[in-house]
């Protein structure tokens, strides 16, 4: 059961800007401009950002058509596991967190009605656990091929035709309380920015790109990185 901690995620101007978009990036305000490397000072001064990952890796001792059943007796069943696991006879299962601290940042910020840096501050951290989750899919990777296989594209509960009520088996999996991720009963995780996820092990299995996950995301028409808050509130 590793768990990872320590991680570094620097993220730039640059990076954030890009995520932006052209054309957000060239309507971005001089207050805007500012603001982006005296928050990137902040979280790093005060450790705001505190990257972890826990995953375990379990053997796949039987499958049909949506689900697959692991070593110790726990079954993942969903409609998108036929379709991206095939052949699957490793599955990984993760999470991965940026901590709470930004978090309490992002509070912090609308209560005192500093909407801006708010705003800026949770895209950060949105950005922040997306390339946390990129480390994670290429350490699977590595270890994969380690072993002579290869790690299929990341899935995780509630994107298209992986149920959310697959979250709670998921989490057991990847041993999550060992870095502090617990659910909520309405299914979100607590610290907010963490994402659970599988990975599935076997030979000639299917990968896909983050823009084709972004397209099965349940959040993604709510996602900052699809469409600009900051537009909103920096006049």
């Amino acid at each position: 059961m590793p768990v990872l901690v320590d991680l570094r995620l620097p993220v730039t101007v640059e990076e954030i800007t890009s995520s932006w978009g052209y054309r957000r990036a060239r309507l971005a305000s001089p207050r805007i401009m500012a603001l982006l490397p005296e928050l990137l000072a902040g979280i790093e001064a005060n450790h705001w950002i505190q990257p972890k990952i826990s995953f375990d890796v379990w053997p796949v001792v039987s499958s049909g058509a949506g689900w697959l059943e692991v070593d110790g007796g726990t079954r993942i069943a969903s409609p998108a596991l036929s379709h991206h696991l095939p052949g699957a006879i490793h599955l990984v299962a993760g999470v991965c967190t940026i901590g709470e601290a930004l978090e309490k940042q992002v509070r912090e910020g609308f209560l005192a009605s500093d909407r801006l840096r708010a705003v800026i501050l949770d895209e950060i951290g949105t950005l922040s656990l997306f390339r946390l989750a990129d480390q994670f899919e290429e350490l699977m990777q590595a270890k994969a091929r380690r072993r002579g296989l290869e790690a299929g594209g990341m899935l995780s509960p509630g994107e298209d035709g992986f149920e959310i009520s697959q979250l709670a088996a998921v989490l057991a999996l990847s041993h999550s309380e060992e870095i502090g991720v617990v659910p909520t009963t309405s299914g979100m995780l607590m610290p907010r920015k963490s994402l659970a996820m599988i990975v599935g092990w076997g030979t000639r299995m299917p990968k896909w790109s983050r823009s084709e996950r972004c397209a099965r995301c349940g959040a993604r028409e709510r996602c900052p990185h699809r469409r600009s808050r900051s537009s909103e509130v920096a006049k």
